[in-house]
């Protein structure tokens, strides 16, 4: 009760921006009783998401040694709160170059609120591909994963046993599909099935991309995915290169790349479905949010095999998103360079900049206030377009 821990970017280089933590972060205590400000860290990326140990005598955080993308690689850090000087110990370094599978997975953003099992063992949330686990390492004994399972907390008797809104006898299914990309790169993703009452294979396929790209999916049991699959899509959510899950390379695997080697993926992998005989090569069609909706936009400017297509808040051309987006330093990092830098890149991997091409009827939707894709990126293509 004497003290706050608080994560903070108190330099000159920062971005008026939620969720993303890719600048200079660093943690901050301050003392209750004269509200002294003390800084705890100052490394060259971002240290954030304090979780004091119930003794009060370390923190554990996030860190990463770079400032990158806008979702990262994180390790998990300790910092002893009653020693003096430079004393912060990285559990293990998941930036640093090693061979063979890492002691623990890379925890996830944020952590836990309540992360400390004890004052030495913590539990973190991690990310696995496509599915999500609970790590816990002894923090003074090393790396290693050790087996220490969370203790069930009560249900109420007031909740519903279930989703009450999904009936059993019409739940579309998931499975976990795998492929191989243009380049022999391993790839996998999910696709949700319409149950036998509602359609039968080949079915009408709705790629679904998530955003970022440094996103991933993790399964179909989403609203939207359901409402689509009961209309008879197969749904399919792949984890092209730049997703999270996979590790640092995978994760860095599209930058400087936009629109290339992530595309190609999502097309081998709807080939893979084509010939599982799963989707129909005749109805094909596109619905993006963000960056996926600049999958969505990239793709019906490169291949006319999609009968129709939905673009939502989504980046179109990287000059404006840079310049009216909340977020300069995605383009700065995911391009390579400031806009008269990186002049070809920022217009070549615009998808406004083959426009032209476009034959599929595509909706444009765009939220009015949105900071991070601005609206002024799908009147743009609108325009074009029309």
């Amino acid at each position: 009760g004497a003290f706050l821990i608080v994560h903070a970017n108190r330099t000159t280089d920062q971005e008026s921006v939620r969720f993303s933590i890719n600048r200079n972060y660093d943690l901050w205590k301050i003392n209750l009783g004269d509200h002294r400000l003390e800084q705890l860290t100052a490394g060259p990326g971002p240290e954030f998401s304090p979780r004091l140990s119930p003794d009060g005598r370390r923190v554990a955080y996030l860190s990463s040694p770079r400032k990158g993308p806008h979702a990262d690689i994180f390790n998990l850090t300790v910092l002893d709160l009653t020693a003096t000087g430079a004393n912060a110990q990285v559990v293990f370094d998941h930036h640093a170059v090693a061979a063979g599978a890492p002691p623990h997975l890379p925890p996830a953003s944020p952590l836990p609120d309540r992360p400390w099992r004890d004052n030495h063992r913590f539990a973190f949330t991690a990310y696995r591909g496509l599915k999500t686990e609970v790590q816990c390492v002894d923090v003074d004994r090393g790396p290693q994963v050790i087996n220490d399972p969370p203790s069930a907390t009560p249900r109420s008797p007031l909740l519903p046993t279930g989703n009450a809104a999904r009936s059993p006898r019409l739940a579309a299914r998931d499975e976990i599909v795998q492929w191989k990309s243009f380049d022999g790169l391993g790839i996998d993703g999910v696709v949700t099935l319409p149950p036998p009452a509602i359609a039968k294979p080949p079915f009408k396929l709705l790629v679904l991309p998530h955003g970022g790209p440094h996103s991933r999916a993790s399964g179909g049991s989403g609203f939207d995915t359901q409402i689509f699959a009961m209309n008879g899509f197969a749904v399919f959510q792949p984890n092209f290169r730049g997703s999270a899950g996979y590790g640092r390379a995978f994760l860095d695997a599209d930058r400087h790349d936009l629109g290339g080697g992530d595309m190609r993926d999502i097309l081998t992998g709807i080939e893979h479905l084509v010939s599982k005989g799963i989707a129909d090569r005749e109805r094909q069609f596109l619905y993006g949010v963000s960056y996926g909706g600049y999958t969505t936009a990239w793709l019906v400017g490169q291949t006319h095999q999609f009968r129709a297509a939905a673009a939502q808040n989504a980046v179109t051309d990287m000059n404006a998103m840079w310049h009216l987006s909340d977020l300069q330093s995605w383009t700065e990092w995911e391009l390579g360079g400031l806009p008269w830098e990186v002049t070809d890149r920022m217009r070549k991997q615009s998808p406004l900049t083959h426009a032209s091409n476009v034959r599929t009827p595509t909706l444009i939707l765009n939220s009015l206030n949105d900071r991070r894709c601005p609206i002024a990126m799908g009147r743009m293509f609108y325009r074009a377009l029309k």
